[in-house]
């Protein structure tokens, strides 16, 4: 079954807090994905496709999601 983060990032780059909820993830099992939300975020979500045990990478990019705030997503 995999596991779904949601990345938390400035849409330029990854914050440490991501990698460290992707390194605890993958000691549970099963296949790591990563959802990138935000504005302009592909150099964020390429960041987070270069993260060991990560197997996929969504990236939902638009303006609704420039601003980080839950209700949108």
């Amino acid at each position: 079954m995999p596991i779904l983060i949601f990345a938390d990032h400035d849409n330029a780059s990854l914050k440490p807090a991501t990698a460290h909820a992707v390194t605890a993830a993958a000691k549970l099992g099963g296949d790591v994905h990563l959802l990138v939300a935000g504005r302009n975020a592909a150099s964020a979500a390429e960041q987070a496709a270069k993260l060991a045990g990560v197997a996929k990478v969504l990236l939902a990019d638009d303006a609704a999601y420039e601003h980080a705030l839950a209700e949108p997503v």
